[in-house]
């Protein structure tokens, strides 16, 4: 277990991540919408438009490179937000439960357990705000975030472990 400071010390930076979320979370889609500036970036469009084309759906919505490149780019940068964000909430649960004293994959499960109610919750939470929806796909590229941050932490753990 460390020392009383640093477990302040993680706790509060989860909270403040965690309340960091919340605000993002809470704001309505048309606050958030990138598509207006990015159209005016000329450049950039077509630039999306000279890669391969890609287009998929997205619960139920559709994702387009060549009709919406602004949507897509859109589309990557809020999922990109998504994991970089959760994963980082993630590596501070990991921290926080480590100085709280739990040890080895049990911080990592319990990292993830935790990231879980708070993702789930946070995806609940935007049925409630207008122009956004709660996706379960959404929690599942939160996890999956995560999961390969922590898989690189644990490797390297167990690697700088072995070594010494």
């Amino acid at each position: 277990m460390g020392s009383k400071k640093d477990l302040v010390a993680w706790w509060l930076a989860v909270l403040l991540m965690a309340a960091l979320i919340a605000h993002f979370s809470n704001q309505p889609f048309a606050d958030q919408d990138l598509r207006p500036e990015l159209s005016r970036r000329a450049w950039l469009m077509q630039r999306v438009r000279t890669l391969p084309a890609a287009r998929f759906s997205y619960d139920g919505q559709q994702v387009d490179s060549r009709r919406d490149p602004a949507g897509f780019v859109q589309f990557w940068v809020r999922k990109g937000a998504h994991v970089f964000f959760y994963s980082l909430l993630g590596l501070l649960l990991a921290q926080a439960l480590a100085a709280s004293g739990l040890r080895g994959g049990a911080r990592w499960l319990g990292a993830a357990g935790l990231l879980l109610v708070v993702a789930a919750g946070d995806e609940h939470h935007q049925l409630a705000v207008p122009g956004r929806t709660g996706r379960l796909l959404d929690v599942l590229i939160d996890l999956a975030g995560f999961g390969l941050l922590a898989g690189i932490a644990w490797l390297r753990e167990r690697h700088f472990r072995f070594r010494s």
